[in-house]
């Protein structure tokens, strides 16, 4: 029970009110009325006996006021207290709990509903409202009980426990199935039959591109993880091609450093121009370093393959440079001509006349 203030509590002592006994009350009379539901027709009756002799007391009582008008009527301040007294009572009844501190939570008795099975009154009921008799067609209600035994050893076993359910779910259609037909009803869907889709041609269009799209992403994604492998490896290659350089030029170097060493100790040799001495010999590593030419033989030839194509296809000449001049056509003087090299006009014929000729000889005309 909530704490009241001290105001309700001096009031309540001043009245003689005793919360312990009215919640006892309350709780029998609770008692009393589950007892009455669910008791057979004999205890209704005897509940509605009981209740219309209550209103004849009722109204016995009222005309008895009615007969002694100088009774006294209710005075203000009682009015004032029973409306004190019902407000308590709502709040004491709609006080919600997370108004309420930790230590007084511990005095409140939650509310508890009870629950009334009364199997009598619902099988009365259910029998009043059933339409259904054994000369009810099977095709007016279709449902039926399955013959069908369950038996499941273990119920926590999901596959067996499902098949047992397959089976018995089974059986009831082949039932029905044979029952319907002895009724003489269809059952089954022609064969022009046309079913409208639930969903529409929106929704499904929708539902199409939304499938396209995921299919698209999940091939840009793997296209994008394969460019990135190709990029992972293209960047191995070209770090393995830099340290093959990087080998190489490491190896040119030390070369020509052994070559320097070995020159600096044979100090018997000759020693004039030592330097292209030098020279040669590091040519000579180089060259013996590096292979042979592309299309060469060891001698600087053309090779066994080039020759025979050659032969084969034959040489073709020299094709660029071909209208360069040289020294025969140099001297080749037959098409030379002083009058064109003059600029004299074509033809050999008279120059043209200047501008003033020109001129008088328009004045004259």
């Amino acid at each position: 029970m909530p704490k009241r203030s001290k105001l309700l509590q001096a009031l309540d002592e001043h009245r003689g009110r005793d919360y312990e006994a009215e919640k006892q009350k309350k709780l029998v009379k609770a008692a009393k009325k589950k007892n009455a539901t669910t008791k057979g027709d004999d205890v209704k009756k005897s509940v509605v006996e009981e209740k219309k002799k209550d209103e004849e007391e009722e109204v016995s009582e009222e005309s008895e006021e009615e007969e002694t008008p100088d009774a006294e009527e209710p005075s203000e301040n009682e009015e004032e207290e029973e409306e004190e007294e019902e407000d308590e009572d709502e709040e004491e009844s709609d006080i919600p709990l997370s108004d309420l501190e930790d230590d007084e939570r511990e005095d409140v008795v939650t509310h508890q509903r009870l629950t009334i099975n009364n199997s009598a009154a619902i099988t009365s009921s259910l029998k009043r409202i059933s339409f259904l008799t054994p000369a009810t067609p099977f095709s007016e209600h279709n449902s039926l009980v399955s013959q069908e035994p369950i038996e499941v050893p273990d119920a926590n076993d999901d596959l067996n426990r499902e098949l047992a359910f397959y089976k018995v779910c089974q059986a009831a259609a082949m039932t029905a199935r044979s029952t319907l037909k002895k009724e003489g009803v269809p059952f089954t869907r022609p064969g022009d039959y046309f079913a409208e889709m639930v969903k529409t041609d929106e929704h499904m269009g929708k539902i199409k591109k939304k499938l396209y799209d995921e299919a698209a992403a999940k091939k840009a994604a793997a296209e994008a993880r394969k460019q990135r492998d190709l990029k992972k490896f293209g960047k191995q290659v070209q770090v393995a091609k830099l340290q093959q350089r990087a080998k190489e030029k490491r190896e040119t170097l030390e070369k020509i450093n052994a070559l320097k060493k070995k020159r600096k100790a044979d100090t018997g040799g000759p020693t004039d121009d030592s330097s292209n001495m030098f020279d040669v010999a590091i040519d000579d590593a180089a060259q013996a370093g590096g292979g042979r030419k592309r299309g060469r033989d060891a001698e600087g030839g053309p090779s066994m393959k080039r020759q025979k194509k050659n032969e084969k296809f034959g040489f073709g000449g020299k094709k660029r440079f071909s209208k360069s001049g040289d020294a025969v056509s140099s001297g080749d003087m037959r098409d030379f001509s002083v009058k064109k090299m003059k600029g004299g006009p074509k033809g050999g014929g008279a120059k043209r006349p200047g501008k003033s000729r020109r001129a008088a000889a328009k004045g004259r005309s």
